[in-house]
C-alpha cells in the first residue's frame, strides 16, 4: 500500500511539474500565431499528416494562414517557432550564444554527416571551426579556379556525348559524380588519374551518398524511426548501415592516402609549413582541406574528429549537386534567362588571356541566376537552434525551450538583385529587376553577404529543402 501511495505521489509531482512547464511555455507563446490546441504527444503534427506528395502544400497552407511573421508549431511535445523574415532570423543566426542544435532536428542526419561542423555544439563546434576555417579561405579557394574550369568543360562534353538530344534524363546522377570528383581533387587532393583508376569505387561511393540522403528524408517523415532500436531493425536502417559502411571505408582510405603523402613530404624535408609545389593550374598542393586537417596547423583535431569532418564534407557534396540540378531546371524553364546567361558566357569566353578566376568574376548575371535559384531551392530544409534563454524576437517573446527554425518563402524568379525577401501582405510578390542592386534592403544580408564557407562560419540563411518551395 505504501509503495502504491509513493508511486501515485511521485506521479502527481511529475505531472504537476510537466503541467507547470507546459503552462509557462504556452503562456509565453500565446501571442505568437500558429495552430491552436496542441495534442499530448502529437502536438500539431496532425496538420502535416497525409500523402507525402503534398506535404509541401500543407506547410504552405499553414504559412498562408499564420505568416509571414513567426509561427508557433508543436513538434510532438517540443514547441518550435518557425521564422521566415530576415529581420526575425538575423538575431538568432548572428548570436554567439544561441548556437545549440536541437537533438530532435539533427539526430536523423548525424548518422550520415557524423560529428562534424553541421552537427556539433558548443566548444567542440568552435574548436573545429577554428581549425578548419583556413581551408576554406578565399585565398585558398581561388587557387582552384583552374580546376573548376577544366572539370566544367569536361562535364559539358560528357553531357553532350552521353545524353540523347531531345530526351529527358536524370541530371542529378551526372551532377553527383561531377561534384564528387571535383571535391576529391580539390578538398582532398586526389589526382585526376587516381580518380579515373578508381572510377567504379567512386561510383559505388556516389550511390551510397545518394541512398543515405534518401534514408535521412524517410526517417524525418516517419517519427517512429527516430527511435534507434526501431530504426536499426527496419529495412531502411539496414540500408543506412550499408551506406555508412561504404562512405566510412572510402573516407578512411582517403585519409590514409593523405597521411602517407604528408609523411613522404616530411621525409623529403618539405615540412608542415612548406607551401608545396604548384600544379600546372596554379594550385599549391599543400593547401587542401585534408592538408589543413591533418597538418601541424590543425593539430587540435584527433583522427576520429578528422574522419567525422571528412564524412561531413562528403555528405555536403550532394547539396552542391542538388543546387546545380535546380539551376539547370530553372534555366530550362526560363529560356529568356538562359539566353542572357549564355550570351554573357560567350562574351567572357571571347576575351583572350583571362585567368580562370577573373573569368568567373566577370559572370555577373550568371551569379545572380545562381543566387536566385538558391533562394528558391535552398540546400537544406531547416536551420534550427535550441534557445538557452528567453529571447525577444521582432514581434514575440520565445521561451528558452523552443527550437526556432528558419524557412524560406520565395517570391519571384527570374533572378532579382534582392533575395531572401518575402512579400508584404497586400503588395504582391517582391520583385526587382536583375540590373537593379541599389534598392536592396539591409535585411537581405542573409543571402548577399560575403562568406567563405557555410560550414566553417556556422551561419546559415533562411532555407527550404530540395523540394521546390514555390507554387
Amino acid at each position: 500500500m505504501l509503495a502504491l501511495l509513493a508511486a501515485l505521489l511521485l506521479g502527481a509531482v511529475l505531472l504537476a511539474q510537466y503541467a507547470r512547464a507546459r503552462l509557462h511555455i504556452t503562456s509565453l507563446l500565446a501571442a505568437v500565431p500558429g495552430p491552436s490546441y496542441p495534442l499530448p504527444i502529437l502536438g500539431n503534427l496532425l496538420h502535416m499528416l497525409g500523402p507525402m506528395d503534398n506535404i509541401l502544400a500543407r506547410g504552405l497552407h499553414i504559412y498562408d494562414q499564420y505568416g509571414p511573421g513567426p509561427i508557433k508549431f508543436w513538434l510532438g511535445e517540443t514547441p518550435s517557432v518557425q521564422l521566415m523574415r530576415p529581420e526575425d532570423i538575423e538575431p538568432i543566426l548572428s548570436s554567439q550564444r544561441e548556437v545549440e542544435k536541437p537533438e530532435l532536428i539533427y539526430k536523423p542526419v548525424r548518422g550520415f554527416f557524423g560529428q562534424g561542423l553541421i552537427t556539433l555544439n558548443g566548444d567542440a563546434w568552435f574548436a573545429h571551426r577554428r581549425a578548419l576555417t583556413p581551408a576554406f579561405h578565399f585565398s585558398v579557394l581561388e587557387r582552384y579556379a583552374g580546376i573548376f574550369t577544366r572539370r566544367g568543360a569536361a562535364f559539358a562534353k560528357q553531357l553532350a556525348a552521353d545524353v540523347p538530344a531531345g530526351q529527358s534524363f536524370d541530371i542529378m546522377k551526372f551532377h553527383s559524380a561531377f561534384v564528387t570528383e571535383t571535391v576529391m581533387e580539390t578538398a582532398f587532393g586526389i589526382p585526376p588519374d587516381v580518380l579515373v583508376r578508381e572510377k567504379s569505387e567512386v561510383g559505388e561511393f556516389v550511390k551510397a551518398t545518394n541512398d543515405a540522403f534518401s534514408v535521412i528524408v524517410h526517417r524525418i517523415f516517419h517519427p517512429w524511426l527516430l527511435v534507434d532500436a526501431i530504426f536499426k531493425m527496419s529495412p531502411i536502417g539496414r540500408t543506412h548501415a550499408r551506406c555508412e559502411e561504404i562512405i566510412t571505408a572510402y573516407a578512411k582510405k582517403v585519409i590514409a592516402a593523405k597521411k602517407a603523402e604528408l609523411e613522404e613530404r616530411r621525409l623529403r624535408g618539405g615540412g608542415d609549413d612548406h607551401d608545396g609545389e604548384e600544379t600546372e593550374e596554379g594550385v599549391r598542393k599543400k593547401y587542401t582541406f585534408l592538408d589543413m586537417a591533418l597538418g601541424g596547423r590543425a593539430g587540435v583535431l584527433t583522427d576520429e574528429e578528422v574522419l567525422n569532418e571528412v564524412r561531413t564534407l562528403i555528405a555536403v557534396q550532394q547539396t552542391s549537386a542538388s543546387t546545380l540540378s535546380f539551376i539547370m531546371v530553372m534555366l530550362a524553364l526560363h529560356p529568356d534567362v538562359q539566353e542572357l546567361a549564355r550570351r554573357e558566357v560567350r562574351e567572357v569566353d571571347a576575351t583572350e588571356g583571362l585567368h580562370p578566376l577573373e573569368r568567373l568574376k566577370r559572370l555577373k548575371y550568371l551569379e545572380r541566376v545562381i543566387k536566385e535559384t538558391m533562394r528558391l531551392y535552398p540546400i537544406t530544409a531547416i536551420f534550427s537552434r535550441k534557445l538557452k534563454s528567453d529571447d525577444v524576437l521582432t514581434c514575440s517573446v520565445t521561451p528558452r525551450s523552443p527550437s526556432p527554425g528558419t524557412r524560406c518563402r520565395p517570391a519571384c524568379w527570374p533572378p532579382c538583385s534582392c533575395t531572401r525577401r518575402t512579400a508584404t501582405p497586400g503588395t504582391g510578390p517582391t520583385r526587382s529587376a536583375s540590373t537593379r542592386t541599389a534598392s536592396c534592403p539591409t535585411t537581405a544580408w542573409a543571402a548577399t553577404r560575403t562568406r567563405t564557407c557555410p560550414l566553417a562560419r556556422g551561419r546559415g540563411t533562411a532555407s527550404a529543402s530540395a523540394t521546390p518551395c514555390c507554387r
